[in-house]
Parts: C-alpha cells; structure tokens; sequence
C-alpha cells in the first residue's frame, strides 16, 4: 500500500489572507462598478479560478488574454495589500510543515490562485523548502475550478498517494467541497475567517497544532 500524504490549500489555510483578499477584491469590483453580497463573493470568488469568477462578474465568455489580464488587475492590487502587513504562515502551520518534513510525509499545494501570486508566494514563505516544486499545484488555465476535484487529484497523482491515504485541509466552501469530491479519506477544516460549517461534517481547526496527528501514517 502506497504512504499516505498531505495536501493543503493555501489562502486561508496555510497563509491567512482573508482580510487581504476581502480589501483587495472591494477595491477591483468598485472600479468595475459591481456590487457582490458577502453570500455572492463566498460562492462566486473564494477558493473558485479565475476563469469561473470573472466570466460570473462579467457576464459572459472571456478568452484566455482577457482573464489573464483581469487576473493580473485584481492580484496587483492583493499582492501590495499583502505588502502592507508581516507575512506569516497560520499558526502551527510551520511546526507541522516540519514536522511532516522530518517524517517524510509527501506534501502538496493544491491552490485557485495564478502561477504570479505562487511565485510571490513561493520567494516570501520559503516554500521550497517543505514542498517539491511539481508537488505545488496551481491554477494554470487548465485544471477546472473547484468545487470541481481535478486539483485535488492533480495533487494526488504528483505525490503518488491514494485517494484512501490522503488528508486534505481546506477553507472556503467551494475548496471544502471540491476535497470531498476528490473522495480523499479525511477532509479538515481550517477555520481562518471564524465562519460556520454547519452544512459540512467534518474536523473543524482553529490553528495547527489541534490537529490530530494519529491521523497520519508515517
């Protein structure tokens, strides 16, 4: 049987950005002239590529330089709002990241976010060294946008682990739903944004270090 493996979202799990994201993307939707709910922006941005959210914002097709050069508008601004404050991955995040590291554990990135903010990203957090480059998974224009598994199973194929082996900490809604349907065998919760996951039954964290390490397999 194949070792078990870790996969982890990024905004909001690994590097709680909410805040950032919540500034960044008033700032873009006010140039726009396009009012969203908070109801609106959980299901049509968060944790969803860019392709799904601006063709949902903008009420049509886009070709792939149109969501490229929309992308890039939106993450300039996020990038110089992340800037503004002391960058730290989420608390216990870098214990267990060394941890899983020592153990040999395969870990992965699977994240929404543009190749741009996983370079930024990868130069501010030093994630090289717990993640092989191939194993960080990003929104390339290829991979369908969660709740949709392919990133997930990407993932799952680059660490070579089973989908029964696989642990897989999420955030937004649309991520926690895109990780069930991936089928992995367990399914986390990093509350970042202090919300309410009545809907899922699942292990809900509020920090790192609450979560149970018998779960892996070493």
């Amino acid at each position: 049987m194949r070792k078990g493996g870790v996969i982890f979202d990024f905004n909001g799990t690994l590097f709680w950005d909410s805040p950032y994201q919540e500034s960044s993307w008033d700032k873009y939707l006010q140039h726009y002239g396009i009012s969203l709910t908070k109801a609106q922006k959980r299901e049509y941005i968060h944790g969803r590529n860019g392709k799904d959210t601006f063709e949902i914002l903008f009420g049509r097709k886009l070709s792939a330089v149109e969501i490229h050069q929309f992308t890039e508008e939106k993450e300039v601004l996020y990038r110089n709002e992340c800037l503004k404050h002391k960058m730290e991955l989420a608390p216990g995040a870098k214990l267990l990241l060394e941890e899983l590291k020592a153990n040999e554990v395969p870990m992965a990135i699977a994240t929404a976010s543009g190749k741009s903010n996983v370079d930024f990203f990868i130069d501010r957090f030093n994630l090289l060294e717990y993640f092989d480059a191939e194993n960080i998974i990003y929104n390339d224009g290829s991979v369908k946008g969660k709740p949709h598994p392919e990133i997930f199973l990407k993932a799952m194929d680059s660490l070579g682990i089973a989908k029964e082996q696989t642990i897989i900490f999420e955030d937004s809604f649309s991520g926690i739903q895109s990780a069930i349907n991936s089928k992995a065998s367990t399914v986390i919760i990093v509350n970042s944004n202090d919300d309410e996951y009545l809907e899922f039954e699942l292990p809900v964290i509020n920090h790192f270090d609450e979560f149970d390490r018998n779960l892996l397999v070493y």
